[in-house]
């Protein structure tokens, strides 16, 4: 399909969203009008919150030569809402953050969120930089392929990871048990690569990112289909457009032909697009609560040739919630199924060994610096398997959280624990807060990624692995 045709699809978007703010013309404004003539005012009105945090962040330098903070920063944030009459919304999240990270200074601030949203019974409009996560996974949303995150934020909120984009979102609420919403996204927000603080070698180097522009043609859709019910919840999902994973491109290799050492490797962060159906639903089960997610994913774009692409497949995800008194228990499985799976043709490298050029060369290929070209390109497709866990055909993950509320809830607990039978990786976060008065919330913990030589996590555990403590005001 061409991206003509995706945007003329796309057009089904803009007729819902249209829908959203026409179906009820009069449920819509009349509202507004008649409080202001009864009441003589409009039902205006602004508030105004936020929060300071200061947070540090303790973890091993990547040569493993001693402790370091990995993150000291202080931060503020401020939210503000607004209601202008009965329909009229409006919200912007405002960050504020200074200190030292992955050993460099930095001071920044971002706009997290910032939108207006008209609603009415029956139908609603929002526009602007939003939220809004697709999914019902605990930890694993198979889904959720528009809300870009940021995994290396060092902050214990985990919500914090979540970046905003800018979008368009119309609904329409078909009864009190069925609602459809389509979202349009016509600027790409990439999420950011787990590997972007990874120390790399001199000759390597990421160029700016290829980035869509901002033509409409280039613009990301989705629907989703709400059911509401007081046996289950239920929902089904659709989206064609950007990933908000990019993958990783070769850009230009250069050899040193004396030495066979590498001179230059330049990479580029490349986003792609997919087509993604799934559901999802939540049932209640007296004090059990069961979640089960699935998708399927498809690259647009072929694969020949184009080392970023990733494989289609299947992923899917089910959970057992239960609650004990103080303690919430989480149980659950999260698979992935590689369709047209076939076995990687190189080790999955960002770095490439000379030793592999070597037996080309002794090899007596007919073109050596053309073959370790697309050795090296072979490499880098490896590695976007590695990071999108497509190098095996199946994947088995199974995860446990406990949750604990202690003292009136002055103290809270929880161990998220989380293992890749595949891989062997290991995800272990504890973290205890402690709430002494209303509005204090003093946090510890630990964040943890572990895997056997060769995996993702033996390459970033290293350097995102950290203890941590936080000391956060909210007013």
């Amino acid at each position: 399909m061409s991206r003509r045709q995706v945007w003329n699809k796309g057009w089904l978007v803009v007729i819902l969203i249209s829908v959203g703010t026409t179906a009820s013309p009069q449920g819509l404004f009349e509202s507004s009008q008649q409080g202001y003539h009864e009441n003589e005012i409009v039902s205006n009105y602004f508030t105004l919150g936020g929060f300071i945090r200061s947070a540090g962040y303790v973890g091993s330098l990547p040569d493993n030569s001693g402790y370091y903070f990995q993150s000291a920063y202080g931060q503020a944030g401020l939210l503000m809402d607004a209601h202008a009459g009965q329909v009229a919304t409006a919200r912007a999240d405002i960050r504020f953050r200074a200190g030292s990270e992955f050993q460099e200074r930095f001071t920044e601030w971002m706009i997290r969120e910032a939108y207006v949203d008209l609603s009415s019974e029956t139908a609603g409009i929002r526009m602007g930089k939003m939220i809004n996560p697709w999914g019902k996974g605990t930890i694993y949303n198979p889904t959720d392929k528009i809300t870009p995150l940021d995994p290396t934020r060092r902050s214990p909120d985990e919500d914090d990871m979540l970046l905003g984009y800018w979008g368009v979102e119309g609904n329409v609420n078909l009864g009190s048990f069925l609602r459809i919403s389509a979202t349009w996204k016509p600027v790409y927000q990439a999420s950011v690569l787990l590997i972007d603080p990874v120390p790399m070698p001199g000759y390597v180097e990421f160029t700016d990112p290829w980035d869509p522009g901002v033509t409409l043609a280039e613009g990301s859709y989705g629907f989703h289909v709400s059911l509401h019910h007081p046996v289950a919840d239920a929902g089904i999902y659709w989206f064609e457009g950007y990933h908000h994973w990019p993958g990783i491109a070769l850009d230009t290799f250069i050899l040193n032909p004396g030495t066979l050492e590498p001179e230059s490797l330049r990479l580029m962060e490349q986003p792609y697009r997919i087509r993604m159906a799934g559901l999802d639903f939540s049932m209640p089960l007296g004090t059990w609560i069961i979640r089960a997610e699935g998708a399927w994913q498809q690259s647009v774009e072929d694969r020949t040739g184009r080392e970023f692409v990733p494989f289609p497949e299947l992923a899917y995800t089910a959970e057992l919630e239960r609650s004990l008194g103080a303690f919430d228990l989480i149980a659950g499985y999260y698979g992935k199924h590689i369709l047209e799976f076939e076995e990687a043709s190189a080790p999955p490298s960002l770095s490439p060994d000379r030793e592999y050029f070597m037996q080309l060369i002794q090899q007596q290929v007919e073109d050596p610096l053309e073959s370790i070209e697309s050795l090296v390109r072979n490499q880098v497709a490896a590695f976007n398997r590695l990071y999108n866990y497509q190098l095996e055909a199946t994947y088995h993950t199974a995860y446990l959280v406990v949750r604990g509320r202690f003292l009136n809830d002055l103290l809270e607990a929880s161990l998220p624990v989380v293992y890749n039978v595949t891989t062997e990786e290991w995800i272990l976060q504890p973290q205890v807060s402690i709430n002494p008065a209303d509005g204090i919330e003093i946090t510890a913990g630990f964040s943890g990624l572990y895997g056997p030589e060769g995996s993702l996590y033996d390459l970033v555990g290293p350097v995102l692995n950290a203890g941590y403590l936080s000391m956060k005001v909210t007013f």
